[in-house]
């Protein structure tokens, strides 16, 4: 939706000084919001922080939904370290979802923090996770919503102390180290590289500064004094319009990108109350790969490679899933199977966990590294899908891209998954690659079928496949190289027609709409900061490529075309491959000796070292990987961004067998407990998660059920509606062995937030019939406020038409099934009585009606919800209500 139309949530200078104070977050943020827990900011581990004390106040946000940011193991390590440093203080803030940033612009309300609900304008230093070339119309959509200037040459000179400055707005993330100019406008700063130590060096020199009185520009320029500080207000275009030069004395004619060691120990910091994208403990085991794919942006910044001691990782792990309660973890890297201690590590995490029913998952991994050890410690009671990425479909490309992968590597890896049990691999392979023929595109057809034929001994083997459009990205041998979309949409119809009568596959292409934008701006500079800001005012979200991909291509296209950048407005393509074999050697030497829009960011990787790698690819020439072999000076290590640190691998321990959880049921504990404040915002099934994760803190003997994915064995009586608190709700858990019920009590209870009480405890015997089946009644209690344009009813209205409803014979509710026909049914019968609510539990000023409810309940969990009286009162009385609080008081059950 464009956002021409829409207001912008826009402080002046002097409004600013008003935002400090935290927003009122029960009026913004009820059930009527998706998923309100998004906004909570009450996961386990967050610790009270004292806003005053603080010397600076950060927010970190990630420009992408909860689920998605709170996935995000930088955006979390970052988080606990800045919050480790004293009189620091560290908040988050994410993206809202559409409905909660448009009830945000209707009530003129700011973005806010989710754990202190202060405005984001009320931060010392708000801080952006760029990790991606389109999340700048994000980034760009949170400061409007913050109601902050989206350039920064619009936010003034003012001491961070002056309650109407606004914050320091800096970004970090691959894509701001790669190439920040088409960013550069919207940031005071931008971090480049590692952050783990940059950023405490950031808040030591912003304390200072902000205690020393020091306007904006004056504290930027202290700034740019940091190593891996950028700042883009003080380095302009030079003669060429090309390269990037620094406009004060003194200032590094190249900003290069910081390196840190990697601290897994930081990795266990919270525990999120629903579920996110990547549901488990993330644990870093190696940063950077040097296995020099010609293609991989993330392979040239990440260097030099460094292993995280194997002891650190197990201990982080060990320690993390005991804190966490999680029921997987994951281990984390660019390339897992380089690291040489995988399977001592894993083996040896398996065996400390064996006991703990969880399992390991590894996000990416070589295929010519899959071994049978790696296959053991993968999975645990729960088996997840194994992910391989070819890339090119012959061996020709392969070497030019300098994969470093065989035919023969490929179908060994294949085969040991399957012998392993793995039936089901994805694949990634990408088309587009430099050099790339027909043939090539033919060859993944080729690859697929020639692994399930030589498969067939071993079963059926069922492939996955994405196929993804290659881009250039800066700081790559092929960052000038030219693509055609065109010649995309016609190789992915060939790979199409190609893979239709193939069986056992199914196929996922990209869109080829959003490769162009992707590459057009990953390779731009400062002019497309106007299209940028255009695409957002049209609506080009990141999040709208998935909702409507031709509007949001629209967007972008109107906004290219309007400032005139369409076609190739880069000069410094040189074309297609052909285009680059046809140069003579000296003469692409002094091609790519010409300035790029990036020169000034210091990858560490020599742009003539980058060069030569483009010549050794038109020989379809292999370069080691210089963590095991000789270095291939491409001119990362030295004394400032350090050297590989490759670790010798322990020897592997000897496995224990992996055994079942517990799955006797010895004895049988019923729970009432209270769930209220914020927890009501969280759904049932977050809060069974929730549950399941503090019963494996606890350490108790649950039984766990069967199957692929066992589970405690744990029922609730009734699911609460979202938004609704229960003040005496229901549990049964069941126990592989026997337990004193007050003491299970105390041990989960200490594992559980004040706002999921343990009420009682008793033994029942396993035969008594389950929750379900022993609810017989519910109370309630429920406001009912006229809506605002509606006059308030009297008391004599309220109390008719309560009586009304008591004598009705019938109540009928239309609605819908799950598969969404039409049905109707009598609620009478759920209708046992209907009363005000006592004097003292009235609305103040008798605005509207508190009512207490019992409603039956049948043995499939039918009843009557707050939802129907609202509808039957108000169609009584003649006007439209609506629902303040509501208590689920109690659930009557059945004696035992």
């Amino acid at each position: 939706m464009a956002r021409c139309g829409l207001p912008t949530i826009g402080f002046s200078s002097q409004s600013l000084a008003l935002t400090v104070a935290p927003i009122d977050f029960a009026a913004l943020v009820d059930s009527s919001i998706s998923r309100p827990a998004r906004y909570l900011g009450n996961e386990r581990g967050v610790e009270p922080r004292d806003w005053s004390a603080a010397r600076v106040r950060w927010a970190l946000t990630y420009p992408e939904v909860y689920e998605v940011g709170a996935s995000n193991l930088g955006h979390m390590l970052l988080y606990a370290i800045l919050n480790a440093v004293p009189g620091q203080l560290c908040d988050r803030a994410y993206l809202p979802a559409p409905d909660l940033a448009a009830r945000l612009r209707e009530r003129g309300a700011p973005l806010f923090a989710v754990e202190s609900h202060r405005p984001l304008a009320a931060f010392d230093i708000l801080g952006f996770s760029l990790s991606y070339e389109l999340g700048g119309t994000n980034i760009l959509e949170m400061l409007d919503l913050a109601g902050l200037p989206i350039l920064a040459a619009d936010r003034g000179d003012l001491p961070l102390d002056d309650p109407a400055a606004a914050p320091l707005i800096f970004a970090g993330g691959p894509t701001a180290t790669g190439n920040p100019e088409p960013f550069a406008p919207f940031f005071d700063f931008l971090a480049l590289g590692d952050g783990e130590e940059l950023l405490p060096e950031i808040g030591l020199v912003v304390a200072e500064g902000r205690a020393a009185g020091l306007g904006r520009r004056a504290l930027l320029r202290d700034l740019a004094e940091v190593p891996g500080v950028y700042v883009p207000a003080l380095y302009a275009p030079g003669p060429d319009g090309v390269s990037l030069l620094p406009l004060e004395p003194g200032l590094a004619p190249r900003i290069q990108r910081r390196t840190a060691t990697p601290m897994p120990h930081y990795a266990m910091g919270l525990v999120p109350h629903i579920e996110t994208v990547h549901d488990r403990l993330t644990v870093e085991i190696r940063r950077g790969c040097t296995r020099g794919c010609r293609f991989c942006q993330p392979g040239m910044l990440t260097r030099p490679a460094r292993d995280v001691e194997p002891e650190a990782v197990i201990e982080a792990v060990e320690e993390g899933m005991l804190r966490t309660g999680y029921s997987d973890f994951s281990l984390l890297s660019l390339s897992c199977s380089d690291y040489l201690s995988l399977p001592a590590v894993g083996v040896e995490l398996r065996n400390r966990l064996a006991e703990h029913n969880v399992s390991l998952t590894l996000p990416s991994q070589r295929v010519d590294r899959f071994d049978n050890s790696i296959a053991h410690i993968l999975g645990g009671t729960r088996r997840a899908g194994l992910t391989f990425a070819p890339e090119a479909g012959t061996q020709r490309l392969r070497d030019i891209v300098n994969k470093g992968l065989t035919d023969a590597e490929l179908l060994r890896g294949i085969r040991t998954a399957m012998e392993n049990g793995y039936s089901r691999v994805k694949l990634y392979f990408m088309i587009g690659l430099p050099g790339e023929t027909d043939a090539d595109v033919l060859g993944i057809v080729d690859t697929c079928r020639a692994l399930q034929q030589q498969c067939r001994d071993l079963g059926r083997l069922q492939l996955n496949i994405t196929i993804s459009n290659f881009t250039p990205k800066p700081h790559t041998p092929f960052q000038w190289h030219s693509v055609s979309t065109a010649e995309f949409r016609r190789r992915q119809q060939l790979l199409r027609d190609a893979l239709r009568p193939m069986r056992g596959l199914k196929t996922n292409f990209t869109d080829v709409r959003l490769s162009a934008v992707e590459d057009f701006v990953g390779r731009g500079d400062r002019r497309l900061a106007p299209v940028i800001v255009a695409a957002w005012r049209a609506g080009a979200g990141l999040d709208a490529w998935f909702e409507s991909a031709d509007r949001t291509h629209a967007a972008w296209t109107g906004a290219i075309e309007a400032a005139g950048l369409g076609g190739s407005y880069r000069a410094l393509e040189m074309g297609g491959w052909s285009a680059a074999e046809a140069f003579a050697t000296g003469d692409l030497e002094a091609f790519c000796r010409q300035p790029l829009p990036w020169d000034h960011i210091d990858s560490g990787v020599d742009k003539a070292w980058l060069a030569e790698d483009l010549l050794r690819a038109l020989a379809a020439a292999v370069v080691p990987d210089c963590s095991f072999d000789g270095c291939s000076s491409c001119g990362v290590c030295g004394p400032e961004l350090g050297h590989n640190v490759v670790i010798p691998p322990p020897p592997i321990p000897p496995p224990i067998p992996p055994r079942a959880p517990a799955s006797e049921r010895v004895c049988r504990l019923r729970f009432g407990f209270a769930k209220t404040g914020s927890l009501a915002l969280i759904s049932h099934l977050d809060t069974l998660r929730l549950l399941e994760r503090a019963l494996r803190r606890s350490g108790l003997p649950v039984s766990f059920t069967g199957g692929f994915h066992p589970l405690p064995r744990l029922q609730m009586a009734l699911p609460l509606p979202l938004g609704v608190e229960g003040l005496g709700e229901w549990l049964d858990l069941d126990f592989a062995a026997p337990i004193d019920p007050e003491t299970a009590c105390q041990r989960l209870q200490a594992e559980l937030s004040a706002e999921l009480t343990l009420l009682s405890v008793q033994a029942v015997p396993l035969t008594t019939p389950g929750l379900a089946q022993q609810i017989r009644a519910a109370h309630w209690r429920i406001s009912l406020l006229p809506a605002p344009d509606q006059p308030t009813p009297a008391p004599s209205q309220w109390s008719a038409v309560i009586a009304a409803l008591l004598a009705a014979t019938t109540l009928p509710w239309q609605d819908k099934d799950k598969k969404g026909r039409p049905r109707q049914r009598d609620c009478r019968p759920y209708l046992l009585d209907l009363r005000p609510a006592p004097l003292e539990a009235q609305v103040p000023g008798g605005a509207g009606q508190v009512l207490d409810l019992e409603a039956a309940v049948d043995l499939q969990g039918r009843s009557l919800r707050p939802e129907h009286l609202r509808h039957w009162l108000g169609e009584s009385l003649g006007r439209t209500l609506v629902l303040g609080s509501v208590q689920r008081r109690c659930l009557l059950l059945d004696a035992c």
